[in-house]
Formats: C-alpha cells, sequence, structure tokens
C-alpha cells in the first residue's frame, strides 16, 4: 500500500493541476459521505419502516436524532483538530463512516436505528465540511471560496448519484443488501480520494498554495497564524448579532428544503410534477454552489451573503405565488443560489472574518448554529401547518426574517477589501 501510495504522490507531484485534483478529490469524498448518508435518505424511509414494523412518525423523528448528532459532532469536530492531524481524523472518520453504513444494514429494531443514525451524523460532520474546507483553504491562497464552491458540489452529485443507484437496487434485492453495496462503494472511493490522493498541504508535494505570495511562505516557515481568539469575539456584540443572523438564515433556508415538496401538492401540483421540480431545484444548486464560491471571491462577503439571503427570500416568495406558474422559474433559481448559503458562507466567514488561527472552532460555532435551526424549524413549521393546514403562513413569516437577515448583513459584514483576513 506505500508503495502504491508514493508511486501516485511521484505522478501527481508532476501534474500542473494538482490544486484543482484536490478539489476533485475533495468533491468525490462528499459524493461517496453525502449521498449515502443525507441525499438518499428519504428513498429508505419507507422500506426501513415496512422491515422494523413501526410507525412514519418514528421514522422520520430520525431526522431530530441526526440534527441533535450534528450539534455534537461540530463541537467535537473542533475538540478533536486541536489534538489530531486533520488527515488522521480524515481518514479516521471515513472509516468509521464506512462500517456506519454497513452496520445500518444490519438493524433490526427502532433503538438501533436511532443509534445508528446518530453516530452517523456524528461522524458525517467531524469528518466532513470542517476539515475538508481546512483541506481546501491551506491548497488555495487565492480563490478559495470558488474551490470550496467546485468541492462542496459533491454533496449534490453524490444525492444524484446514490438515488439513481438506490432506486435500482432497493426494488430488486432490498433496501439492506443496497445499503451495504453502499458502504463497500463508499469505501473504495474513501481508499482513492483520502489516502492516495489527499494531502493536508501542497508543501507535503513539494509545492505551494494556489496564488501564494512570498510572504503566506514565510508565514508557513514561521509557523505563525492570525486570528481572532474565541473569548474577543465572545464580548462582541457584533459577534453574537452575526450569530443570531446565522441561525436566522439557517430557519429560512430549512423551511423551505423540507417541506417544498409537500407545499407543491398542497398547492395543486401532482406528485410527478412537484418531483421534476424539486429534481430540478437540486440540479440548480449543484451550480449554485460553484457561483456562489466565485461571487465570494469577486464581490466580498458582505455582497456575496447579501445575494445568498435575497435570492432564498425570492426563493420564499415564489413558493408562496406558486400557484402561477411563472413563479417556478423564480423558485428555481432562487434556491439554486440560496441554499447554497449553507455550504458555502461558514467556510468563507470562518477564515475571511475571524482568521486561520481558530477558523475550526469558528466554524464549529457556525455549523452548532445552523444544527439547532435544524431541529427548531420543523417543530416551528408543525405548529403553524397544524392551525392553518397550510404552509403559507410559515413561508411569510420565513420571508420577513430572512429579509431582516439580509439588513443585518449590511451591519455586521464588513465591505469587499475590508475583510480583516
Amino acid at each position: 500500500m506505500n508503495k502504491i501510495s508514493s508511486q501516485i504522490e511521484d505522478r501527481l507531484r508532476q501534474s500542473t493541476h494538482m490544486h484543482w485534483i484536490i478539489v476533485a478529490a475533495v468533491m468525490f469524498t462528499l459524493v461517496a459521505m453525502w449521498g449515502t448518508t443525507y441525499n438518499s435518505y428519504s428513498l429508505f424511509v419507507t422500506p426501513v419502516q415496512e422491515s422494523l414494523q413501526v410507525s412514519r412518525s418514528d421514522i422520520v423523528l430520525g431526522v431530530t436524532v441526526k440534527g441533535i448528532g450534528s450539534i455534537l459532532g461540530s463541537y467535537l469536530c473542533a475538540l478533536l483538530l486541536n489534538k489530531i492531524p486533520v488527515m488522521k481524523l480524515l481518514r479516521l472518520c471515513a472509516l468509521l463512516l464506512v462500517g456506519n453504513i454497513v452496520l445500518l444494514s444490519f438493524v433490526q429494531n427502532l433503538w438501533q436505528y436511532y443509534a445508528v443514525l446518530f453516530i452517523q451524523a456524528v461522524l458525517t460532520v467531524v469528518g466532513g465540511f470542517i476539515p475538508l474546507s481546512i483541506i481546501i483553504h491551506n491548497w488555495f491562497e487565492k480563490r478559495s471560496a470558488l474551490a470550496i464552491g467546485l468541492a462542496f458540489t459533491g454533496t449534490g452529485l453524490g444525492g444524484v448519484i446514490f438515488n439513481w443507484l438506490g432506486g435500482i437496487w432497493i426494488p430488486s434485492m432490498g433496501w439492506r443488501r443496497a445499503m451495504f453495496l453502499f458502504g463497500i462503494i463508499v469505501l473504495f472511493i474513501f481508499l482513492i480520494t483520502l489516502f492516495l490522493i489527499i494531502r493536508a498541504t501542497p508543501y507535503e508535494m513539494g509545492l505551494r498554495p494556489y496564488g501564494a505570495s512570498d510572504d503566506s511562505d514565510a508565514a508557513e516557515v514561521d509557523g505563525e497564524l492570525q486570528g481572532i481568539e474565541v473569548r474577543e469575539a465572545f464580548k462582541s456584540a457584533r459577534f453574537w448579532i452575526f450569530m443570531s443572523a446565522v441561525f436566522l438564515m439557517g430557519i429560512a433556508t430549512n423551511s423551505l428544503f423540507n417541506n417544498i415538496s409537500p407545499h407543491l401538492i398542497d398547492t395543486g401540483y401532482s406528485l410527478p410534477q412537484a418531483a421534476k421540480i424539486t429534481s430540478a431545484l437540486m440540479l440548480f444548486l449543484m451550480i449554485g454552489k460553484a457561483l456562489i464560491g466565485y461571487l465570494f471571491d469577486l464581490l466580498g462577503l458582505r455582497r456575496g451573503a447579501l445575494l445568498c439571503t435575497l435570492s432564498i427570500s425570492l426563493a420564499i416568495f415564489s413558493a408562496i405565488m406558486i400557484n402561477n406558474r411563472i413563479f417556478i422559474l423564480t423558485l428555481i433559481v432562487g434556491a439554486g443560489i440560496g441554499l447554497s448559503f449553507n455550504s458555502i458562507a461558514y467556510p468563507v466567514f470562518s477564515l475571511h472574518l475571524f482568521g486561520p488561527k481558530n477558523y475550526a472552532r469558528f466554524s464549529s460555532f457556525l455549523q452548532i448554529a445552523h444544527g439547532f435551526a435544524t431541529i427548531l424549524n420543523p417543530i416551528i413549521v408543525s405548529i403553524i401547518f397544524q392551525r392553518s393546514h397550510s404552509y403559507i403562513p410559515a413561508f411569510w413569516i420565513f420571508f420577513i426574517i430572512s429579509c431582516l437577515v439580509a439588513i443585518t448583513w449590511l451591519f455586521v459584514l464588513p465591505s469587499q477589501n475590508k475583510e480583516p483576513f
């Protein structure tokens, strides 16, 4: 294995596109990680429910279990990154996640199912966006937001691939064998990307970060990282306003992401029509992630965040007005750009607002805020829906919230070329 790894590394050193090969490897890591855990989850709901002989509400509660696991994972990620090198953490989580996916195919009761989902969420967060974005930042001094945007399209691509495979395998061989095969595929992808291709920094391969200056090389030699201390940030009212805006943005985006399909059906669209609109939205979301990464590099934090937030406002308003079919297009475009915020903006905020010194800790705070929004949103929507029997009143509330968040960005985010780091 070491000999093969050395031969591959020697070949990669000779490539003039090694930085973008790293981006592709991170993308395929996320294809495997998210395609099998989050983005194909809905395919398994009915067959797992029938197999375990439980109610639909019992199975759907797994979403809440995963939300709690993601919050714990966000906290553990920053803690572990202070003690374990990033590549060791990634590889350890990858192997444990493979075992977890395989173990899921053997669950026999609801509590086993919940336990596996909880551990799965922890592993996906600990070995997911935060350490992978650290890798990207290490390899890119310039155009890092674009690189992250391209790499993180892997989550959507994973959903396309594994939903397609699941749609074929589950009816023909059952959900257990399909999940077991998912685990084998994930293991194969992880061995190639995390063990053979990806390295923590370009310096390990005798290369420099993309767009690196002489000053950045000197900083690498000195080993000094700039950044804001966590205790200093906690003393700032601006920081807590910023975190509140992140939390509210998470509630707004989750309201649309989780409820668009049933809302379309409730407003008169057939199930096939709703599925086509949702599929188009997911495909545009893949494009939106790369686009938003590029626009954050081009426009800076304030205008990039403002564009995302106004896009989600447009998407929510379009959902409210969806009886008029002209709003299907604005829903797809607005959601494709706006929903990209949750994966692209957090690593960009963490680096350029707070610096690389405590990047993992600030990233984890943003993920925790989003995790609480993920848990709270279904509760709010459920209460409003039970009283009104419609998603529209909830959407009006989240539309107003998203507009308030857009205004907040104007006051708490720096303008272009005035970012602290």
